[in-house]
Parts: C-alpha cells; structure tokens; sequence
C-alpha cells in the first residue's frame, strides 16, 4: 500500500522496491485522483510503466479494498508469468495534533481509520491473496518454491513513548504494532512475516513543512541523541531490508529508526 506522496515514505520505499526489480501495484486514495499521472511522471518517470500498476482505493472501507484486489487478481491472470505478490507495505497514515481532553470523537477515528483500520483490512486482503496465489501454483505444477511473503507497516516513535498533543496519534500506532504481533504469530508459519519500522520525524515535503519553525525544530532535535531528522531514504532502506527472502527470521519486530530518541 505504496501512496502518491510525492517524496513520501511509501514513494521512497517504492522507487527503492522497483529499482531492485519489483513490479508495484500502488494504491492511492480517491483524493489522489486527479494528480496521479503527474505524481506517477514525477516521481517513477512515466504514467504507464509495464511495471507500475495504479489502483484507487479507500483503505477504511472494506468494499473499496476488496475491488482493488479483486483487480489486482484479475490483473495477475491476465498477464503471462504474472509476477507473484509477495511484498505488502502500508505506507499510508493520518496525523493531527491536538491537547488529549479537546481531541474530537471525528479526529480520534480519522487516527483509528487510517493508521490501524486501514492495514487491519489491507493486510487481511493481501494475505488472502497470497494465500489464494499459493495454492494456484501448488495446484498448478505442484511448486513449493513460492516466493516469501512479507509486510511491513510504517508505526512511529509515537508508538513507543507519550508525545505531547498527539494521544490519538500514539494509540493508533500502538495498536498497529499488536496488529503487526497477531499477524506474525499467526501467519509467520504459513509464509508471510510481518514487522513495522518507527520513526522518528522524517525529512519528507510534508515533515519540512510541519517543523519549518526552527525554534520548534531545535527542541525537537535536542532529545534526538543523534542530533538530526532522519532521511526518507534511511526509512525505505530499512524497510526494503525487511522485506527480503534474507530477512525471513525476523518476524514480529520493529526496527527504531529515531536516531535514539526513544532510549532516554
């Protein structure tokens, strides 16, 4: 679940996924609509690779992402030694900040939609499709060389520790790591290892916008032992790692990407 963000994590982590000879399937939100093919020229080059497919989706509604990925079968049946879909990420997320006591109902449950809903359903839709896949190529020529099946959920230090204005925020990317737990425990033996990566603030478009104020910014980075940002390629590089067949005994893990933040 790769979105059009242009410089985003998910664009990051797609271009990384593609140049190491991935074929994508990028869904992207109705809004995204109407700039998808620039964001697509932008970012990948073209708005009509052979290797990049586009699909609209709203990841909170279970009917949208079940026509996705009834598309994307069908697409798999349609074209000839279709590529098998091994590698889920979802990249997507939602974040606003607000003092815990004035947090809306509407704001809690656009946090609960986006950042745990969303990858609940997706997750649950892929793992059916490569369950489903497998079984096809068993049937088919009796095959147990299936590729590995990974996903790998974006959470946050927000996870980890309580930060200040952003209660729907860390509970959301809890959840998705006792999610992220369940789906490893409980698809680990039946090929497909799910663990997350957790950031710290990321250098995106949207992260210089939100710490452009460099009184705010020098705070920030005072608890970070590192003393910087962390990069959008830092992130898809360790995301990318985990989703290797070499990556196949870690399962259940998260990987801090906060230069410390989360230690003191």
């Amino acid at each position: 679940m790769l979105s059009l963000e242009p410089g985003g994590l998910g664009t990051e982590t797609g271009k990384l996924l593609r140049a190491q000879g991935s074929k994508l399937a990028l869904l992207y939100a109705p809004f995204e609509a109407e700039r998808r093919q620039q964001v697509l020229e932008e970012t990948y080059g073209s708005a009509s690779s052979p290797d990049i497919s586009t699909f609209e989706c709203d990841i909170t509604s279970d009917r949208s992402i079940q026509s996705a990925f009834v598309a994307i079968r069908e697409q798999l049946l349609d074209v000839p030694s279709p590529p098998f879909p091994s590698i889920l990420v979802n990249a997507a997320g939602y974040v606003s900040t607000a003092p815990l006591e004035e947090t809306t109902t509407e704001e809690a449950q656009k946090h609960l939609n986006a950042n745990l809903l969303g990858p609940f359903l997706v997750s649950q839709a892929f793992a059916n499709l490569y369950f489903g896949q497998a079984s096809s190529l068993k049937a088919k020529d009796g095959s147990t060389a299936i590729p590995p099946g990974r996903i790998v959920s974006i959470s946050s230090q927000a996870a980890h520790v309580a930060l200040p204005w952003h209660g729907a925020y860390c509970a959301s990317k809890a959840g998705l790591m006792g999610l992220t737990n369940c789906m490893a425990a409980e698809w680990g033996g039946r090929g497909i290892t799910a663990n997350t990566v957790s950031p710290t603030v990321a250098m995106t478009a949207l992260g210089k916008k939100a710490w452009a104020d460099e009184e705010r910014k020098q705070k920030m980075l005072e608890q970070i032992p590192t003393g910087r940002f962390a990069q959008p390629f830092e992130i898809a590089e360790a995301i990318v790692y985990l989703c290797q067949d070499s990556s196949g005994m870690i399962n259940g893990a998260d990987i801090r990407i906060d230069g410390g933040f989360t230690i003191r």
